[in-house]
């Protein structure tokens, strides 16, 4: 299954679709934020607190007290690591958008706000590509289209936005890379509507027919 680098988020402004970096695995990010969040105080607490706790149920006449300040120092370390865990910003989440740190403009996704207030244009240009990337890993079609070449596509996209991004007046020069952009997505869109209407005629799913149709349309030249 081919997982889009596009992802909704959550942000003061309302849900927006975010690019992703190349490179970058959601899973990798989730376990860099595992250890960033116990390597910092929370660390700290949380071992404090479960040695306060070991300590005082040896201590009988003190075990209420040192335990219940024990279970004082876990729970802050709990907290602590949550609050840490949200803000490392890989998790574009509604239960996040308080704590989290801002990881866009190019550190590790683009949104279309990041080029909000800039060059007239550049907002809807960069809205466009974020689109054409996600259309285009989207339905049975990009299953087919292969990681290869869907990667060269994100790659290209993301090439484009890093340029808009440095020069806000170079949208109209990106032009023939957003036409790229779209016709792999128009593609796609076509690609998925035969798939769909081939599964529709025939059950069985038959791969040589999905195969053709795909020959058809899908072709992206200077992606590959």
């Amino acid at each position: 299954m081919i997982t889009s680098p596009v992802e909704y988020g959550s942000f003061e402004s309302g849900a927006e679709p975010v690019l992703w970096r190349p490179g970058l695995t959601r899973d990798r990010l989730r376990r860099r934020a595992l250890r960033r969040c116990l390597v910092s105080d929370a660390g700290l607490y949380l071992l404090g607190g479960t040695l306060t706790m070991i300590i005082g149920a040896a201590n009988r006449p003190l075990v209420a007290f040192v335990v219940a300040a024990g279970a004082v120092l876990v729970a802050m370390g709990v907290l602590i690591a949550r609050c840490d865990y949200l803000r490392f910003g890989h998790d574009l989440s509604a239960r996040s958008q308080r704590s989290r740190s801002d990881r866009g403009a190019g550190l590790w996704f683009f949104r279309a706000s990041d080029f909000t207030g800039r060059e007239r244009g550049s907002a809807a240009t960069a809205a466009q590509i974020i689109e054409a990337v996600n259309l285009s890993h989207s339905g049975p079609a990009a299953s087919l289209t292969g990681h290869a070449k869907l990667a060269a596509l994100h790659g290209l996209a993301w090439e484009a936005l890093v340029v808009l991004h440095k020069a806000p007046a170079a949208h109209d020069d990106l032009r023939p890379i957003l036409g790229r952009l779209n016709a792999a997505a128009a593609r796609t869109r076509e690609a998925n509507r035969r798939l769909y209407a081939t599964a529709a005629r025939d059950r069985t799913g038959d791969l040589l027919a999905y195969l053709d149709a795909l020959h058809e349309v899908l072709p992206v030249e200077g992606t590959s």
